[in-house]
Order: C-alpha cells, then sequence, then structure tokens
C-alpha cells in the first residue's frame, strides 16, 4: 500500500495490497473521508483504486478511480456538519439512486448529493472521478437551499458547466501551484456552481429555503407523531398554514408527501436492519406514526411493490429503494380529511364512494375530491 502526504493534503494507491484488503482499506477511507458508505465489488479478487485529496478550507477535493463497484449511503444525521458531495464523473457513467429515483450521470456531467440522504451509485466499469466535499454552512452562501438541486444531473460541458468542469479538473492538476490561498480558490467553485446550476440568489429566496429546511427537519423529527398535520408544523414555525402549503409547493413537495417519504424510508430501514427482527409489524408501523397495521402494509406495498414482511425477508437496502409518496393535497387552505391523518384509516367524509379505507395514490393528488 502507498500512503503519502504533503502537508494537510494526501494520496494512496491500493498498489501492492491483496485485491479484497484493498478494498476493506478503500471502505474506511470513503467512510472517513467522503461520507460513510457501504461499497462492493462485482470481482472483489481484481479490485484496484487509488485517489488524492486536497484540503481547500472549508472544503475537500477528492481525485479518485476505481474499478467497478456499488455504494450505498445510509441516511445519516441532519446537523451542523452535514455535507453535500459534488460528484463529477470524468469517465464512465454512474447508475444513481435516490429515494424512488434513478437516473445516469453520464461522463462529464455533475451530481449534488445530500449526505444526510440514502442514496445508491453503481459504477459497471472502470472509472474516474472528482468530488468535492462542502459542509452546509459554506454551501447555504452559495446556494440557499441545496436540496432543490439534488436528484438531477448537470452538464459539465456547456454554458456556465463547461467552466466548473475545466475548473476542478485544473485543481486537481494544478493546486500544488496555485498563486491564491485555497479558500479563496474554494469559492470560486461556489459562484460557478450557483450558476452552473441557475441559481439567482436572493434574500426573498434564502428565507423561503431557510423555511423549507426548518419545516423538513422539524417532519424528520416528529415523524413518529401520528397526529403530525400541516396545521402543527406551521404553528410551530411561526406561519399559516396557507403559507406552509405555498412553500412547500414553491419547492415542489407537498407536506404529506414529505411526511409519507420520510415514514416510509425509517420503515424500510427498521425491516432490513437485523437489530430490530424482533419487532413486530404493527410495532414497526407505530412507530413510524402509522395508527393501522393495516393501512401502513397498503402504503407500504403500493410504495414498494412488496409488503413489509416480504421487504423484511429478503433484507433489501434501503438506501436504493425508498418511495417518495406524496399523501393527498388539495388547494393550500384545505386538507384532504383522510391525508391528514397521516395514514390512518379513517371514513372518507363527504364523498360520493363510500370507501372506509381509501390509500392516497402517489402521485401527489387526492385520490378523491374534496
Amino acid at each position: 500500500m502507498l500512503l503519502e502526504r504533503f502537508g494537510d493534503d494526501s494520496r494512496w494507491s491500493s498498489h501492492g495490497l491483496p485485491p479484497r484488503e484493498a478494498l476493506r482499506d478503500w471502505q474506511d477511507w470513503t467512510s472517513k473521508t467522503l461520507t460513510p458508505l457501504y461499497i462492493e465489488s462485482p470481482d472483489e479478487d481484481r479490485f484496484a483504486a487509488g485517489w488524492t485529496s486536497f484540503a481547500m478550507g472549508p472544503v475537500n477535493l477528492v481525485s479518485f478511480e476505481s474499478t467497478p463497484q456499488r455504494a450505498v449511503h445510509p441516511r445519516t444525521a441532519c446537523g451542523q456538519d452535514s455535507s453535500f458531495q459534488l460528484a463529477y464523473c470524468t469517465q464512465t457513467p454512474m447508475h444513481t439512486r435516490i429515494g424512488s429515483r434513478q437516473f445516469r450521470v453520464e461522463e462529464g456531467e455533475f451530481v449534488l448529493l445530500d449526505n444526510t440522504q440514502p442514496y445508491e451509485v453503481r459504477l459497471d466499469a472502470p472509472h474516474k472521478m472528482i468530488d468535492l466535499i462542502m459542509p452546509i454552512s459554506w454551501l447555504e452562501r452559495w446556494l440557499p437551499d441545496p436540496t432543490q438541486f439534488v436528484e438531477r444531473s448537470f452538464s459539465a460541458t456547456s454554458k456556465w458547466g463547461l467552466p466548473l468542469g475545466t475548473y476542478l479538473s485544473t485543481m486537481v492538476r494544478e493546486l500544488h501551484q496555485a498563486a491564491l490561498p485555497r479558500g479563496v480558490l474554494a469559492d470560486q467553485v461556489g459562484a460557478l456552481l450557483a450558476l452552473a446550476v441557475g441559481h439567482q440568489p436572493s434574500f426573498k429566496t434564502r428565507h423561503k429555503a431557510k423555511l423549507v429546511q426548518r419545516l423538513l427537519r422539524l417532519i424528520e423529527d416528529r415523524y413518529s407523531e401520528p397526529e403530525l398535520a400541516p396545521d402543527d408544523a406551521a404553528k410551530s414555525l411561526g406561519i399559516s398554514k396557507r403559507y406552509l402549503h405555498t412553500l412547500l409547493a414553491d419547492a415542489g413537495m407537498t407536506f404529506m408527501g414529505a411526511l409519507n417519504r420520510v415514514r416510509m424510508e425509517r420503515a424500510c430501514e427498521f425491516l432490513a436492519d437485523r437489530r430490530f427482527d424482533q419487532l413486530q409489524i404493527a410495532e414497526i408501523s407505530w412507530r413510524c406514526g402509522y395508527l393501522d397495521p393495516s393501512y401502513f402494509a397498503r402504503v407500504f406495498r403500493a410504495g414498494f411493490g412488496v409488503g413489509p414482511r416480504e421487504w423484511r425477508n429478503t433484507r433489501q437496502p434501503c438506501a436504493p429503494n425508498a418511495p417518495a409518496p406524496a399523501g393527498a393535497t388539495l388547494d393550500h387552505d384545505h386538507e384532504c380529511d383522510y391525508g391528514a391523518d397521516s395514514g390512518s384509516a379513517l371514513r372518507i367524509r363527504a364523498h360520493k364512494k363510500q370507501d372506509a379505507k381509501a390509500i392516497c395514490l402517489f402521485d401527489g393528488k387526492c385520490d378523491y375530491k374534496c
């Protein structure tokens, strides 16, 4: 193994290591330097990799190459040290899955990943990438609401993406000879990133973005409360329910969609983790905020294609398959009688159809006209 340190920078290579030992070292390094990851190789007996890491003040620039691999990132706690990752594919496409959304990041494209959320990336051929690890406190100077730019790829070969891609590649080659302080160079990345994703910051958008982030963190903290509803969340944030719905609509979300997504992801994590095998499905349902276990099972099946018991038996990883159910939504000053109940099976009022246990579709619309 070759590990070199030069100042705050370092370089590692698997050269000379047995492939399986190299894979273990690779996973250990990525989890400590990039973000917690579970990594597997389709051919562990031929695994090889190498990386170079550059400290750039608040951010960390990493260039690496590897034989084919699949990496699953679990959910991590939100906090002041939360980070985002800018992954730039310089060789070989990257197959990405975030929640229920799957997309392909082509060679010459980059994607922004939220390291507090679960995701999976798969590279089917030898590849080279450049990663920039950015603390959210720094990134928000350039993108007040970075979450709106995840789950999609951006070109690094056209428009403002071209100077960003060129700048990242040049830094990997020439950073050690740069005349400017690295913190200044990092700020140039932030400015180019804002241009590349098309963000135009303003006080109004920054204020709205902060409110949306506070709301999403509130849902993360209180998803297990069956009675959690827009009224409660709005009161906690000191805003009206109408404004809460407006904020979410502008961000392309709904309250029930965000709440159900967190609940389904948590349920998936409980079911996939052997430490919780002693929990009955009903107990997991209650822990995830669903008072009616049969309703929980139907919602789970609607989002995953199988019931919670079958999911547990197959031990599928929660990161790549977590659904993004949207729940029932109406105009901003209304609530669907059963959507707002957070999953309890209630008799639907004022509907011609008298289904007692209707399930919201996962397309962001109410299945009935309230």
